[in-house]
């Protein structure tokens, strides 16, 4: 991999799950490439990816993410590029081109995206949250993630809209390390 640049070491202290949440939410729609991912995001990325090809999968999946948990406060997760990635891509497609590089390709959107056309749309929002911050939502962790990610849901981007994900993580060499858990 080149040596990294100022600006994308400075860019990539804030995980880039935040990074496109925010852009989602003020309505970005550019592709997020292999250029906004550090070295490190890359090679976490590239490992997972592997495995899913070395299972003959054509897609990683939210089991495919091995570290990070929805059961640790988003604090502890916020320092797991695996959770990171997790919480950016959540299920895409996993690929080889023709020069025989891994492509991941998503869609950075909430498949459960809701609009708020009414003022009960925001009284049901803030139940959702309410109740999802004391652990009632099935679907999602309690505490400061559960609120976060329903709340996310109003405001983000819903099914086919967003952003394209379009990561070119370059051929499988033998210098990456395979993925494991550490």
């Amino acid at each position: 991999m080149a040596e990294e640049s100022i600006f994308r070491k400075a860019i990539n202290i804030i995980p880039p799950n935040v990074r496109q949440f925010t852009y989602d939410i003020f309505g970005g729609n550019e592709d997020f490439t292999e250029e906004n991912l550090s070295p490190s995001y890359e090679e976490e990325l590239k490992g997972i990816a592997k495995k899913a090809l070395n299972e003959g999968k054509n897609t990683i999946g939210y089991d495919d993410y091995k570290k990070g948990s929805i059961n640790k406060s988003i604090f502890q997760n916020i320092f797991s590029k695996n959770y990171n990635l997790k919480t950016l891509i959540g299920s895409g497609k996993v690929s080889v081109n023709e020069d025989g590089e891994i492509i991941i390709t998503d869609k950075f959107d909430y498949n459960d995206a809701k609009d708020i056309n009414s003022l009960n749309d925001v009284k049901e929002m803030m139940s959702g949250i309410i109740s999802a911050y004391k652990g009632n939502n099935k679907n999602r962790g309690d505490g400061f993630y559960g609120a976060l990610r329903e709340g996310i849901r109003y405001f983000g981007s819903g099914p086919g809209e967003g952003s394209n994900v379009n990561i070119n993580l370059g051929k499988p060499v033998s210098s990456y390390k395979d993925y494991e858990e550490v």
